[in-house]
């Protein structure tokens, strides 16, 4: 099973290339065009929804081990 996330905007923003080495894709990971659609008239009030995807998710909390904390951290202030 995947899951996927989403973000909703109302500015385009850049895809991310499939080769890229961001710690943030923002493009078609998993979802398809419709899965999108869907995503966008149920959940948003945006006029654009992205999938957002990156290794291993964002986990940031005492549980984790400080290198995961430290990377999710890089992926949360990139997101934003």
């Amino acid at each position: 099973m995947s899951l996927a996330s989403y973000i909703g905007c109302n500015v385009e923003l850049p895809l991310s290339s499939e080769d890229s080495n961001d710690v943030l894709l923002i493009g078609n990971s998993f979802s398809e065009y419709y899965h999108r659609l869907n995503v966008k008239k149920y959940q948003f009030t945006t006029c654009l929804v992205y999938e957002v995807s990156t290794d291993w998710g964002i986990d940031i909390s005492i549980h984790t081990n400080s290198e995961v904390n430290a990377v999710s951290k890089k992926k949360f202030i990139r997101l934003c």
